[in-house]
């Protein structure tokens, strides 16, 4: 699915030839952080008000876990580098777009858009974190999966860091921020988080 997403926004946009080459060879090998991943956010999209600028929105979307290494702090900051990189390289876009691309990546750090946030940034954040409302086995597939990545990490560090993470998203008012996510993932992820929390 995100091959051919992805395919066609080159078309568009005027990516060099071996953009997509570049895009499976970062996302490859991965436990969670990996193309399927992509493709769970894109099949949620249709669901959704669509974005106001898609373009911008997909290649955001595509880029915004291409670099990922589990225990740096700087993983948004360097993909949007490398959509930036990208977006310079096709000569498509104004400043201002491929700024805009930049912000939405930043925006799935702390899952909690900006100020100036038109709508897209909502929209990047839940279909990120849509699979915080799978079906529980599913979920419990995403946190092996997720435990996976931070193999290097011991146990009891992993479990008191993720215990801040589901603490920090549990105390929000809410996970989500578009309509159809408060409505639609907010109850089930609840769930799962609450449960994932009892039994670290």
């Amino acid at each position: 699915m995100v091959e051919a997403f992805f395919t066609h926004l080159c078309d568009h946009l005027d990516c060099p030839q071996e953009s997509w080459k570049n895009v499976r060879k970062a996302y490859a090998g991965r436990a969670y952080h990996n193309l399927d991943h992509l493709d769970e956010m894109l099949a949620h999209l249709p669901d959704h008000v669509p974005p106001l600028d898609p373009s911008v929105f997909g290649i955001a979307l595509v880029y915004h876990d291409i670099v990922y290494k589990p225990t740096r702090s700087d993983n948004e900051r360097r993909s949007a580098h490398s959509a930036e990189r990208l977006l310079e390289q096709g000569g498509k876009l104004t400043p201002d777009r491929i700024r805009r691309c930049t912000e939405l990546i930043l925006a799935t750090k702390e899952h909690l858009p900006s100020l100036q946030d038109n709508g897209d940034e909502s929209l990047l954040i839940d279909l990120d974190l849509a699979v915080l409302a799978r079906p529980p086995e599913a979920y419990d597939r995403y946190t092996a999966a997720l435990r996976q990545e931070f193999w290097m990490v011991p146990g009891f560090v992993f479990r008191s860091g993720r215990r801040k993470v589901l603490t920090t998203l549990l105390d929000r008012t809410h996970i989500y921020h578009t309509e159809l996510g408060r409505a639609t993932y907010e109850g089930p992820a609840r769930e799962n988080l609450w449960r994932e929390l009892r039994e670290l």
